[in-house]
């Protein structure tokens, strides 16, 4: 891996870690994948309660994760950027993917 290749985009990278340090935003984050879900789906999916996901949902828009469509009364959310996805599913497979010993 060349470093100096890294530089540019370091304080990018950083800041998307930073997104990532919340579980419950990794979570949505994981729910969401490479689909299009509504908050209703999401907070039933992952038993977050109406406040935390509306606070973490801001967040990931705030930084750019996630991008929202209202259709009607509801809001739908999906991964907004590539490499957002790629280091969820890097992360899955790192976390979630082997099997325990």
């Amino acid at each position: 891996m060349n470093v100096s290749d890294m530089i540019p985009a370091s304080e990018q990278a950083a800041e998307l870690m930073r997104a990532l340090s919340h579980p419950q935003r990794l979570l949505v984050l994981c729910a969401l994948g490479a689909e299009e879900k509504s908050v209703a789906q999401l907070r039933e999916e992952l038993g977050i309660e109406q406040v935390p996901m509306s606070q973490q949902l801001m967040r990931l828009r705030a930084d750019g994760l996630v991008a929202a469509r209202r259709e009607g009364t509801s809001v739908f959310y999906r991964i907004a950027r590539p490499e957002v996805l790629d280091v969820v599913e890097a992360l899955h497979g790192a976390f979630c993917g082997k099997a325990k010993a």
